[in-house]
């Protein structure tokens, strides 16, 4: 089916306007679907990097608490 070569405004115009719907459809369906992917990760990579960061602060202050303690055996005056 041939198109016809004399397109009215008006015609052109929706034509314009469906191809702009049908982009945003499809892009809208892209974000949604990466959004939902990065949430997922961010459930569940958040409380992790917490984790590990409390983990590596505690391995930091550990040597610091320890050092200002004094030895079992040592008198105190």
């Amino acid at each position: 089916m041939a198109r016809p070569r004399r397109i009215s405004p008006a015609a052109r115009a929706r034509r314009a306007l469906l191809i702009d719907v049908l982009a945003a459809v499809v892009l809208a369906a892209i974000v949604l679907s990466v959004a939902a992917g990065l949430g997922v990760v961010g459930f569940f990579g958040l409380p992790l990097l917490l984790a590990g960061l409390l983990w590596i602060g505690a391995e930091r202050l550990h040597p610091r608490i320890r050092s200002r303690r004094p030895a079992p055996g040592d008198a105190v005056r």
